[in-house]
Order: structure tokens, then C-alpha cells, then sequence
């Protein structure tokens, strides 16, 4: 509601104002940088990043500063940004998101799905861990892969962690948010196959979690070593032990012991402990006449049977729509620079934004009626719009009546639609290319 987006606006200034009081914290040379009075401060700065769209930076700067006559240059707010620390944003970001509510309203559950997608900007040869040549085509273009975890329940990013697209490694990216999340009660953890490894399977139950994963089909993956029946469903509990030496007795017992190979990775191993003992349980689900999904999970057939598994990892798809909605939406697809470190700056910026205007969006309720063929939610593509000018007004106030504009902007929820996905390589929108 429209209280609500000002308590939220006036939580995230706050830490912005707390930060700013203790700036030499997050500066690259302290006592220097923004010691002295300039156009643009240290505070002004920080929310400058966060209002950023997809316009030039120019008519960035134009919309910030209202069309003063005495705003500053485009170069002078570059030279201020450099003067940030590389994890200003990043400390903001992990602030401001421990700061939101997370509900667990899924049989008393949070729900957080992992994924990862690729993020491109405008081509820089400077930055070789991060550019990647088009094919066919003399032109290049630089990408940075976005790890993280996704409260399904409240719509918010819990945990962000970027990679240069040539250091991608959803594994370890993973294993270092888990390391990082606040959150201790009750969990489920749903990803796709990318995801499917012991180590990950054993870095979950470490934390004391329950995980639903998707696991591949043929000779590659995990299923393959498993015993399990030769049917088109099942659902069955396959215990493992996992193991780094092959001697007689794991020989003896191969549906059991399974033995990483010298290249794969299992942290759990010391030199007393040579064996780690896990109960996993397999499904096979029947999608469609063509279609049918493993599931590894550790939750009991009694606590979570299969019709609930089943909609609870198609619950996962609302991370992929906030990855297009932070492209699209929030702007994470037109950047403004083709450094690594501005870009890591403008990426955070955006991700605070997206939970920004999704903890907004969870805090209001939209009424139902029983004459309408569908179920209705707030647009989101609107509601960041609205979200962004409340953002940007001076003075720590709201446009007037924001509730009442989000209610006015309603998109039905179609829930059993599909559609084939057929994934394509996206143009980077050069700096040229803006919106007008």
C-alpha cells in the first residue's frame, strides 16, 4: 500500500544516509574522496545507481537532477562512481535484502529456488574473462553470468553472486550463497539439472535443508548409477553411500557405495572420514505423452507427496520471470558502461530495485471477484514505473495515491498455460541504441 512504499523507501534511504555518514568505509581512498563539496555526493551518487533506466546517460542525469540548468555532466558523475569501493553495492544490496520480510507460506516452508542467466553489455577486449566473440560476425560482445537464490514466496532475490562468463561455475556459485543466506528455518530448495551433484546434494543437507532438484535422463547423470525399476513412474528411496576409495567391499555393493572420481569435487572427505552416508529419494514423473522428469529429493514420501513435488518445482519457474523481468523491466539488459566494475555497480543497483518494488508489490492486496474469469495481479512492468518515480522523488516523499495507481494496472494469471521454450542468443543494446 502506499504507507508501505514510503516505509520501504524510507528504510532503504536510511542505510543509504548510514552509509554516507561513514563513507571512508566505501571509498577507494579515504579521507579524500568526497571529502569536499561537490554536485554530486556520496549519497547522491548511491541514488543516482539506483534509479538508473535504460535511457542514455544523459537524459539520466536530466530526469535525477529535474532539468536543472546547474546539473553536472555526464564525465563528472563517472569520475564520482570510480571513487566507490568495488563491494559498495554489494553491501547495500546484502543490507537492504536482510532488512525485507520473508514468508514461508508453503505448508510452513520458505521456498527458494537457484539458477543462473547470462547478462551481456556492450563490447570491452580490455576485460578478456568476460568477452565472448559472436559467431559468423567480426563483432564481439562482453557477458557476466548472475547466480542466485529467489524467495518464491516473497518474490525477492535473497542471494546474487556474479561470475565472468568465462569463470562460470553454478557449483561453487551455489555452494557460496548457501554460505551466505540468513535463512535457517525450514527451507526447500528447488533447481533445475545444472544443479544435480553430490557435493551440492551434501552442501544442502549440511545446512540443515530439504532440496528438490532435477536430475538428467541417460548415462550422465546420477540416475544412471542408481538402482532403480524399469518403469514409465516411480517414486523410490535410494540410499548411497558416497565414497573415495574402490575396494573390494564397495565392488560388492555397487547400488549402494559410489565413488567420486579423482576429478569431481566433494568437500565433506577428511582423512577420518572416508565415507558419507546419504538417503536420497528418485521420482519419475509422467509430463505429458512425450515428456517425463526425474526429481532427487530429501523429503519423505509421508511429508511431500508427489502431486506437491510436482507443483512445487513448477513453482521454480518464478525465478526465469524474474530474470526477464530484471532484464527487461528494470533495465539489467542496457547498461550504462563496459567496465566490469561499473557494471557490477549498475547490476546491484538493479537487483535492490527489483526487491524494492517486489516487497512494494507483496504489501498490497488485490481484491478478487467472483465475476471474473480469471485471477488478477499488479502489472509488474507498470508497477516498477511507478515504484521508480516514487524512488526518485526528492525529500523522502511518495507520489501521491501510489496503491491506488498499482490497483488500476491488473494482468490476469493464466496458470496452466505453456509454451515451447526455444532460447536465442539477445543483441546487447549498445549506448547508441537508447530509449529516447
Amino acid at each position: 500500500m502506499a504507507d508501505y512504499s514510503l516505509i520501504t523507501k524510507h528504510k532503504l534511504l536510511h542505510m543509504m544516509k548510514k552509509m554516507s555518514r561513514n563513507s571512508d568505509s566505501y571509498v577507494k581512498r579515504p579521507g579524500k574522496d568526497f571529502s569536499r563539496s561537490r554536485k554530486i555526493s556520496f549519497f547522491d551518487t548511491l541514488r543516482f545507481l539506483l534509479s538508473l533506466g535504460a535511457k542514455s546517460l544523459d537524459k539520466e542525469l536530466l530526469d535525477f537532477f529535474s532539468y536543472r540548468p546547474d546539473l553536472p555532466t555526464s564525465s563528472a558523475m563517472l569520475q564520482q562512481r570510480g571513487k566507490l569501493k568495488p563491494n559498495t553495492m554489494k553491501v547495500l544490496f546484502s543490507v537492504f535484502t536482510a532488512s525485507l520480510p520473508k514468508h514461508s507460506n508453503f505448508h510452513g516452508y520458505h521456498l527458494l529456488a537457484a539458477d543462473g542467466s547470462e547478462l551481456s553489455f556492450p563490447e570491452n577486449k580490455k576485460e578478456p574473462l568476460c568477452h565472448r566473440k559472436i559467431p559468423n560476425t567480426q563483432k564481439g560482445k562482453n557477458a557476466i553470468h548472475l547466480n542466485a537464490l529467489y524467495h518464491l514466496n516473497s518474490g525477492i532475490f535473497d542471494q546474487v553472486l556474479f561470475q565472468p562468463v568465462h569463470e562460470k561455475d553454478e557449483h561453487s556459485a551455489l555452494i557460496t550463497m548457501l554460505a551466505q543466506t540468513e535463512i535457517s528455518s525450514k527451507v526447500i530448495l528447488t533447481a533445475d539439472r545444472g544443479y544435480e551433484s553430490y557435493n551440492t546434494f551434501a552442501h544442502i543437507l549440511e545446512k540443515g535443508w530439504n532440496f528438490v532438484i532435477r536430475g538428467r535422463q541417460g548415462d550422465r547423470g546420477i540416475l544412471s548409477s542408481l538402482a532403480i525399476p524399469d518403469q514409465e513412474q516411480f517414486d523410490v528411496e535410494c540410499p548411497v553411500v558416497i565414497c573415495k576409495k574402490h575396494c573390494r567391499g564397495t565392488k560388492e555393493q555397487p547400488e549402494l557405495y559410489k565413488r567420486i572420481r579423482s576429478g569431481a569435487k566433494f568437500d565433506f572427505f577428511t582423512e577420518e572420514q572416508t565415507e558419507y552416508p546419504m538417503k536420497l529419494r528418485v521420482i519419475k514423473l509422467k509430463v505429458n505423452e512425450d515428456l517425463s522428469e526425474i526429481l532427487f529429493t530429501n523429503l519423505s514420501k509421508e511429508e511431500m507427496p508427489v502431486g506437491m513435488l510436482q507443483e512445487l518445482y513448477r513453482m521454480r519457474w518464478m525465478i526465469e520471470t524474474a530474470f526477464s523481468q530484471l532484464k527487461y523491466n528494470l533495465g539489467a539488459s542496457a547498461l550504462h558502461s563496459k567496465r566490469i566494475e561499473y557494471v557490477l555497480q549498475e547490476l546491484y543497483a538493479k537487483v535492490i530495485m527489483f526487491n524494492y518494488c517486489k516487497s512494494i508489490l507483496f504489501h498490497i492486496s488485490l481484491p478478487q471477484k467472483t465475476s471474473w474469469k480469471y485471477d488478477y495481479q499488479i502489472s509488474l512492468s507498470t508497477a516498477v514505473d511507478i515504484c521508480l518515480k516514487s524512488w526518485r522523488c526528492p525529500n523522502g516523499t511518495a507520489p501521491p495515491d501510489v496503491e491506488i495507481l498499482l490497483l488500476k494496472y491488473k494482468v490476469p494469471i493464466r496458470r496452466e498455460r505453456s509454451f515451447p521454450r526455444t532460447p536465442s542468443p539477445k543483441a546487447v543494446i549498445y549506448f547508441t541504441y537508447r530509449i529516447a
